[in-house]
Order: structure tokens, then sequence, then C-alpha cells
């Protein structure tokens, strides 16, 4: 039975029967003897969310109905008063609370992805006889357990030819054949490239780095079956992409599993990557059909709510679990599902710059589920390969205890690049789009402005006032407020970001932001959180700081103790020196690509022990945001195709301004057409 379903059956039947003040609390501890308990000193009736797993309606139903009524008949235990109730309530078995406390290896078994076979024999209380069916590999062709005969390979080497006991044979790519090298995205598909390193000199198309190209190529040799692991910002979302894109035949449909709010930034890197007939079904809500036969992205929060048989039957083909992290504890409602739908699934890419954070068998899951016979057991794992520690007089969990070993035993189901092994084949600058949802009610306050910077520009158009000094105060006035509305809409994707970044790595960060709103807003939560997550406190620059509490500033950055700091892009563009830190986030874009570069400069000074400068730019889509980046990176490109020098000149800013209006009111007319 699912736990959501046990969770509203309870809460309907404590309504039902006056108990509203009561509340519902789930348990996933395997070794408590219960499957529900009453608590009448905290009005809570407890389920096992374990044991839910495990039964089927009727046995979470009785225990309910038995503990609803004990609610109703406090101080009766299980005296004939109490056992009136029961059966008034619907219970076939007035018992006294029967335990059901399973044996070591059966915890196990749950623990490690095993499916339960649970039979009844009847007698005068129902008892549960369990048969563990272990997580293995199936013949595909009739299902039995594949069981290695026999194996060679193919004349050219290319594949692995393996012979089943059931006499099925099964043939795996032993090499990479796939042209990955010929992937180009963003620029112009006529132009004919001049290459620096990945990057056109005269379009800024891209092309991968050798290093994901080596990604690609291992994930095409393990036939979908492995785990990208690199730190974080190598482009282990790039890489899967690449693979799906010349594995249409065997890996399609593909269902993508991640973290809600970059839900709408996969869907962008699938189509800028593969192309638009990659464009995937985004799941939005419990109440979704699957359309059959297309790709499908859904968040793991909304995933957990869905009809699984729904995904069983669509026949995916690869399964994507993005920041796979978030199935660590094998006990939990969410790595339960995912392992439902994964054993429906041949191909399996688990993506993460983490795969762990605290303890070493937070690896086991996603293991177990690139192979099962490998990583047959939950305990078993913890034996082999975890450390424990002593800290006082309690045993704890530490890491993997022999790392080395443990990297050999699974080198063909993962690959992990730290940023130190390919800096060398990174630019000097690398620039990331980061794709934010806007919310409904941002939305329709956007348009109606953008209606009005429209009508207001075409009538001073049609006046010829639209040069005069009062009509282009008027047009920015409007752009800002936009600017402002998209920006405000914008914070909660960069703060998931920043969260990310400072929880996934050690480094230090900057958060550019141009409105004060939006810096408030940014500085709040994060003073929050890091406060939650003792982590150092922000740090905040302002135009508003004199010359002495901009150095005091820096100098607290640059030291060891603070780790982030939320600056003003303007008044971050002279006069810092960030040499600390190589990574920042841009909130909100500047009009001229110099004051965004000075911002960045403030990275690139003597000192600096990091190759690579990554920025991450956050866009609002479908806004001013997108359009506003392709005018500012046409012009970077530009200055940078004609001047040899690292100096950017001064764009006009009121000529960008015009180009944007223009070009929104021609999206706007080309929109209504549609």
């Amino acid at each position: 039975m699912q736990r959501q379903e046990a969770t509203k059956y309870l809460r309907d039947r404590l309504d039902e029967f006056g108990l509203n003040d009561w509340h519902i609390r789930l348990t996933t501890d395997v070794y408590k003897p219960y499957l529900g308990l009453c608590s009448y000193k905290d009005k809570t009736i407890i389920l096992n969310a374990m044991f839910i797993d495990q039964h089927e309606m009727i046995e979470v139903g009785n225990t309910i109905n038995h503990e609803i009524a004990h609610a109703l008949t406090p101080g009766c235990a299980h005296n004939e008063t109490w056992a009136a109730k029961a059966k008034e309530l619907g219970c076939d078995n007035v018992s006294p609370c029967v335990s059901y406390s399973l044996s070591a290896d059966v915890i196990d078994a749950i623990r490690s992805g095993a499916q339960l076979k649970i039979e009844y024999e009847t007698e005068i209380v129902r008892k549960p006889k369990y048969t563990i069916s272990r997580l293995q590999d199936k013949c595909p062709t009739c299902g039995k357990v594949a069981k290695e005969l026999s194996r060679f390979e193919s004349a050219d080497g290319s594949q692995t030819i393996i012979t089943l006991e059931c006499f099925h044979l099964l043939i795996k790519r032993t090499d990479s054949t796939s042209p990955f090298h010929t992937i180009t995205f963003d620029g112009d598909k006529n132009c004919k490239h001049i290459w620096n390193k990945t990057v056109c000199t005269k379009c800024d198309a891209k092309k991968l780095f050798p290093f994901q190209i080596k990604g690609a190529q291992s994930l095409e040799r393990a036939d979908g079956k492995l785990g990208i692991f690199d730190e974080m910002g190598l482009g282990k979302t790039i890489q899967a992409n690449a693979y799906l894109k010349f594995h249409e035949h065997d890996a399609w449909p593909f269902l993508w599993i991640t973290r809600s709010g970059i839900k709408y930034q996969h869907v962008k890197e699938l189509i800028r990557v593969i192309g638009k007939h990659a464009f995937p079904q985004v799941i939005t809500s419990g109440k979704e059909r699957l359309i059959e036969g297309m790709n499908v992205i859904c968040s793991y929060d909304i995933f957990r709510r869905l009809d699984m048989q729904m995904f069983i039957d669509h026949g995916f083909k690869c399964l994507v679990l993005d920041e796979c992290q978030a199935v660590k504890n094998p006990d939990s409602a969410r790595t339960g599902i995912i392992r439902q739908i994964a054993k429906h699934i041949p191909k399996f890419i688990p993506l993460s710059g983490t795969p762990w954070k605290n303890r070493g068998s937070e690896l086991f899951v996603v293991y177990n589920i690139l192979d099962a016979t490998r990583f047959y057991s939950f305990e078993n794992f913890k034996k082999r390969w975890v450390r424990y520690y002593w800290d006082g007089n309690k045993q704890k969990e530490g890491g993997i205890s022999d790392p080395k070993a443990f990297q050999e035993y699974v080198k063909d189901l993962c690959i992990r690049r730290e940023r130190v092994e390919v800096l060398p084949e990174l630019p000097i600058m690398s620039r990331n789009r980061f794709i934010a949802e806007v919310p409904e009610y941002a939305r329709n306050a956007y348009s109606e402005l953008e209606d009005k910077l429209i009508s207001d520009y075409n009538d001073a158009v049609i006046g010829g006032e639209e040069e005069t000094f009062a009509s282009k105060v008027a047009q920015n006035q409007t752009i800002m407020i936009m600017r402002q509305i998209v920006g405000i809409a914008k914070v909660p994707s960069t703060i998931e970001l920043a969260q990310e970044f400072l929880t996934d790595t050690e480094r230090k960060l900057v958060v550019f932001v141009h409105h004060k709103e939006c810096a408030k807003q940014i500085i709040e939560q994060m003073t929050k959180w890091c406060a939650d997550e003792r982590l150092p406190q922000p740090l905040q620059l302002s135009a508003q700081n004199s010359s002495i509490e901009r150095f005091e500033i820096q100098e607290k950055f640059n030291s060891p103790n603070y780790r982030l700091l939320i600056a003003s892009t303007l008044a971050s563009g002279e006069g810092l020196n960030l040499q600390s830190c190589s990574d920042c986030i841009m909130h909100e874009r500047q009009w001229n690509p110099a004051n965004e570069e000075q911002a960045e400069g403030r990275f690139i000074r003597i000192g600096q022990q990091a190759t690579s400068i990554n920025a991450t730019y956050v866009h609002a889509d479908d806004t001013c945001d997108t359009i506003l980046d392709g005018i500012v990176e046409r012009k970077r490109v530009e200055f940078h195709n004609t001047m040899n020098k690292g100096q950017m000149n001064s764009w006009n800013e009121g000529s960008i301004l015009k180009e944007l209006i223009e070009q929104i009111a021609a999206k706007k007319k080309n929109g209504k057409k549609k």
C-alpha cells in the first residue's frame, strides 16, 4: 500500500469520528515492532511507514481502525469495550496489538530493494509469511534471472555477446562509435566555425569539452547504465544529453527526474543540445496523464504523487536521475518509488557532484539500482565499505573505509572527474545560463507592462517623438519596472542555486544583483538558511558602502571565515579584489557587457588560484531577460571578434534599449499571429 493512501484513509477516519484534533505521524524505523500505535498524550496515531509499504490495504486498514478504536475508548486497553468499538469500526481481528517484528535478513532485504511476497495463514489471528525476491538482472526476452553461461567478443571488438542459462543472448556494446565531437549548439548553424578550444570565435557556438566527450563515450560503452559523478560545474547534464542525442532508437522515451525548481532548465538544455524534437512532457501536477511515446521530465516531489502503473506502462527505456543524492535513504518513500519504476527501465543514468554528503552508506541506493547483483545487501555494503568511528561512547558512521579499493570496485559503474583534472581544458571565463520559471502572478503583471511599453513606443513612433528625452525616460521607467518584476520572480531560483552550491562545494560564492529589493530578499532568506545550516553569515556590498567599508568587506570575504557575498553589480565594478573566489551568480543582466565583465574581473586578479571563473546567469524564461541576453551576448562577440585586446568598449545603452523594445514588440506581434 502507498503511504499517502494510508495517511489519507486515517485522516478521513479520524475526521469521521470527530477526532479532528488528532495528528498523524509516520516512522521509518523498521525495528519498531508495530504497524500502528495510539498515543493518548500527544493525540497522535503513529503508523510505521516501512510496514505500510509491504502490506496490503486489508492489513493497514485493520490496523488503522484498531488504533482509532483505542482513541475512542481511552483507558480501556484491549477489554470488551474496546473490542466492541473495534468490531463496530470494521476490524475483523480484535486481538491485542499484533507485533510485526521482522528478522534482520528481511529488514536488510527491504532496504536493499528486494520485493517481499507476503502470504497469510489464517488461524485465530492473521500471520504474515514473507518470501524475499531480491533485485536481480532479468533476461529481457523471457524474464528469468539472467545467469551467464558464456561470453565472447565480436570480431571487431565492438560488442560482447553473452549467452544466458535460458539460452537467450545479451549483446553489450564495448566500444563507443557515436560522433559526440560533432555536437554543436548556440551560435549560427550556417557559420564556418573557427574554434578557440570549445567556442567559435565568429558566432559564439559551443561544442563539448574533451572530457565531456569521454563521459558520453563512457555512457555509450556502458550501454546507458553509468553514474556521472563529476564535480559540480563540469557539465554532467550535457554529457547525458549527448548520449541521448545519438540513442533515440534504444533510449527514448526517457524519464528525467530532477528538483522542482530546475525542470524548465533541463527542458531548455535538451532542446539546446539535442533539438526541438526532444521537447519533453513536463509533469506539474499529480493529476496529469502521460502522452504516449513522449519523453517526460518530472520533479521528485510530484513523482511520488503520480500513478506508478502509468509510468510502468509507458515503456520508458532510460531513467535519468538528476541530483541522485535525493534517493540516498533506503527507508524513504521516495527511494521506494524510484526503485519501483527503475526495475522496468533498462538504462539508468544517475547524475550528481555529491552522491553522498554525510555517510558512506548514502551511496548504496544508487549503486544498488545500477548493479543489484553486486550491491545486493545494504547491511553487507555497510560492513564491507563503510568506515565507523567512536565519538565518546557512541559509534558513528563515517565515509568509505577504503576509497581506492572502492573506486576500483565501481570503476565500470561510474565516472568522477574533479575540476583540477580538467581545468586546463576550460576557458578563462565560463558563462552558463540558468532558466528560471516565472510564477503566473508575476507573468501577468509583466505582460500588462509589456503591453503598455509597446503601446507607448508605438505612439511615440507615430508622433515622431521616439528619440525625445521624455519618451526615452518613460520607456526606461517601464522597462525598469518590468525588470524588477522579473528580478523578484527569479529570487527563489537564485536562492536554490546558491544553497545547492554552498552545500555541494567548499568554495566561495558571490551573488551579483541590480535591484535593491532583490538584494534585500536574497539577504534575508540566505541569512536565515546559513544560520540553520551553521554556515558563516553572508556579507553584503552595495553603493551605500564607503571606500573603507568596501575594503573591510573585501578583506572579510577573502578570509577563510566567509563564503557568501551578495553584491551590487555596479558597485562591484571597480576597486575590489575577490581573488579568493572563482564562482558567481548574475541574478540580473546589465545593459552593457562591459559592466558584467567588470564585475567578473574582480575574480581575475593576481593570486587567483583557479584557472576558470564560472558565472551563472539567471534568466527568466520568455521575458526581457532572454531578449537582452541575445543582444548583449551578440555585442560581446562582436567586440571580441573585432578587438584583439581584453578591454571592452562602451556601448551606447540607448541603442540597446531601442533594440530591446523593438524585439519585445516583434515577439508580441508574432505571438498574436500564432
